[in-house]
């Protein structure tokens, strides 16, 4: 129980660090656009240094100008929107027998037509895993991580899956994922054969894509990459390698600490326009077969108290091809203006994924009505039972 009387004088400490906190970014803003401004007018060079030096954090990779900006242009109508999202019920050691859920959605939208929409979710129950085998471990004890990166890969297959069946000839289409394309949370399983295994199997759905001739893109709403920050730390000198040339700063300039990309990038552009486009220097990118790594870009997405900034990655050949590029740029934009700040299709696919809690109780009773009938109880800890039935 939250005794909220005694968090009252930890909030006004909590405010009064805020406001310092805000002054700070203000000045780091400032110094971040100097900085930009520097590395715009050489980028090229700037690039071949970085390129050079190596540093050890992810530096963004530039693909032209840093500082550039580029307006919306017009979506194109009619078009062909498709997205997935999925949710999930991880395993429970307190629960025997041991299983997870994952529960993927499909949606499909065919803008400037009186077509239904595409609007289902599929649920899949996992019992016998085949990757468990990798770990020599029960099923109930697979990480967490193994779960959200199967979760992700069935996604992006049901993406495809969704972008192929609703697809028009002649028709422009937009296929849409829920968050990042780079596998960051894959590497750190200390098990390299379960990684490439998974790498694998994601990548090929990729090529799958570009086979295709489909205009993937991801959207990351409030993103914590800091990888133009890095470049702008580089160029003034605050990372562990230094630049070939600096700006001329004050000897007190605020380093870059703390900043994220949207807190630069939010200076910079004005509704609805994106930034320059940049390569993503994840190490585990070098994974990724050839053409399918990742680039990104950021957009200004207009709303109450100024909108927010979202990042939006798209793979190589989405990226090389400016007509695909606007394309993207054009439905993200106009899907969060539909959205209030969010892609409609998106949050229609999170409604269908989405397991709430109800349902998962529900979900329970079921299987354990099931098992009980058949003969074969489940059984759950103690601790489990005392959480479901709280004694005062």
């Amino acid at each position: 129980m939250l005794d909220l009387r005694q968090l009252r004088d930890q909030l006004t400490i909590f405010e009064e660090e805020q406001s310092e906190r805000q002054d700070r970014r203000s000045a780091q803003q400032k110094r971040a656009r100097t900085l930009l401004r520097h590395c715009h007018e050489q980028w090229q060079a700037m690039q071949d240094a970085v390129t050079s030096a190596q540093p050890r954090r992810l530096v963004a990779k530039m693909r032209e100008p840093p500082a550039g900006t580029r307006a919306a242009p017009e979506r194109p109508s009619p078009v062909t929107v498709v997205a997935t999202d999925g949710s999930q019920i991880y395993p429970d050691r307190h629960m025997e027998p041991p299983f997870f859920l994952l529960n993927v959605s499909q949606v499909a939208f065919q803008y400037g037509t009186t077509e239904e929409a595409l609007l289902e979710a599929t649920p899949s129950l996992h019992f016998r895993e085949p990757l468990a085998a990798r770990f020599d471990a029960p099923l109930d004890t697979i990480p967490t991580e193994l779960v959200s990166a199967l979760r992700d890969e069935l996604e992006l297959s049901k993406l495809l899956e969704a972008a192929t069946t609703a697809r028009v000839p002649e028709r422009p289409l937009v296929a849409l994922a829920d968050g990042t394309l780079i596998r960051w949370m894959i590497r750190g399983m200390d098990n390299a054969i379960l990684e490439d295994e998974l790498i694998a199997r994601y990548t090929e759905c990729l090529e799958r894509f570009r086979d295709e001739g489909l205009a993937l893109a991801s959207y990351v709403s409030l993103p914590a990459s800091t990888e133009v920050v890095n470049l702008l730390r580089f160029v003034g000198g605050d990372l562990d390698v230094a630049p070939p040339s600096s700006p001329n700063e004050p000897p007190d300039a605020p380093r870059l600490d703390g900043l994220l990309d949207r807190h630069v990038l939010a200076t910079v552009l004005g509704p609805g326009e994106r930034s320059a486009v940049f390569g993503s220097a994840s190490h585990i990118q070098g994974e990724y077969p050839t053409g399918t790594d990742i680039a990104f870009f950021y957009l200004k997405v207009p709303g109450p108290s100024g909108g927010e900034l979202g990042r939006v990655e798209v793979p190589r050949w989405v990226a090389d091809a400016p007509a695909l590029l606007d394309r993207v740029h054009a439905t993200v934009l106009r899907e969060c203006r539909k959205g209030e700040g969010y892609p409609l299709a998106l949050s229609e696919a999170h409604e269908r994924a989405v397991v709430r809690a109800s349902e998962r109780d529900a979900f329970f009773r079921l299987m354990e009505r099931r098992l009980r009938e058949a003969g074969l109880g489940p059984t759950g800890s103690r601790k489990r039972r005392s959480k479901q039935r709280p004694r005062i």
